[in-house]
């Protein structure tokens, strides 16, 4: 399952890594629960557009965009046995469930995580994407660590964060989140360094003592445009199935 803030590329993943697992010759699903999209980068296999019209809740409520989405995510839990026999006749080894744009609006509400596990069970891997566009400066790479963090508090299933976008990313850029994330306590510092006020400074040293080693575990560099990290990706999935 695909989670991630609004423009982060999820779509965009789940897309090319649908066509790279199929070049692994694995057989893969997907399944859009994005209710108002509308456009997609694929030709989704299970589609949530089928069961609910944001247009259709919109006009029947009186509600405006943000407020049909939010409806319209409620009102998934109504259809959670046609989706479920839809993914258990598709019969594939992997399914990619590319969830709504707005985050906030599925995972932190009780309807997101309780519609995953109906359609799919326990088998459910988080990938979390955070936007390479973050991972610039310490603080803003801590928070969305943090965000990440929540969002497996949310779901409480094995969860990997992944960098998207990463082609974005110079070089040095790149080797410098990787030295955060091989050393934690470099990040704690870059975080001390990097706020010059006294309250900047007693914010980040309240944030660094948060990040930890298992906030950085298992996070993973990816680009749509490039493939770069499919590999890696596929093969922490490969080790959290054999754990599990």
């Amino acid at each position: 399952m695909i989670v991630g803030t609004a423009g982060s590329g999820k779509s965009a993943l789940t897309a090319t890594f649908s066509e790279w697992l199929k070049d692994q010759e694995k057989t893969v699903g997907i399944l859009n629960l994005d209710p108002g999209v509308r456009w997609l980068p694929y030709a989704p296999d299970i589609d949530i557009r089928e069961y609910i019209s944001i247009d259709e809740v919109m006009s029947k409520y009186g509600l405006g965009p943000n407020g049909a989405l939010i409806a319209c995510i409620d009102l998934m839990v109504n259809y959670v046995k046609e989706l479920r026999d839809e993914v258990e006749d598709l019969g594939v080894e992997y399914l990619l469930i590319d969830t709504p744009g707005q985050m906030e609006l599925f995972a932190f509400r009780t309807s997101g995580p309780l519609i995953a596990s109906r359609i799919v069970g326990n088998d459910i891997i988080v990938l979390c994407l955070l936007d390479s566009l973050f991972a610039k400066r310490p603080s803003s790479f801590a928070s969305i660590l943090l965000l990440a963090a929540s969002v497996q508090c949310r779901f409480l299933r094995p969860q990997i964060n992944v960098i998207s976008k990463s082609d974005l990313l110079t070089v040095e850029e790149k080797m410098k989140v990787e030295r955060w994330i091989e050393y934690p306590d470099e990040l704690k510092s870059a975080i001390l360094l990097e706020e010059s006020r006294v309250s900047d400074r007693e914010l980040g040293k309240k944030i660094s003592e948060i990040i930890s080693a298992e906030l950085l575990a298992d996070l993973v560099f990816t680009s749509s445009t490039t493939y770069e990290g499919f590999d890696n990706l596929y093969a922490i999935v490969q080790r959290i199935i054999g754990e599990v």
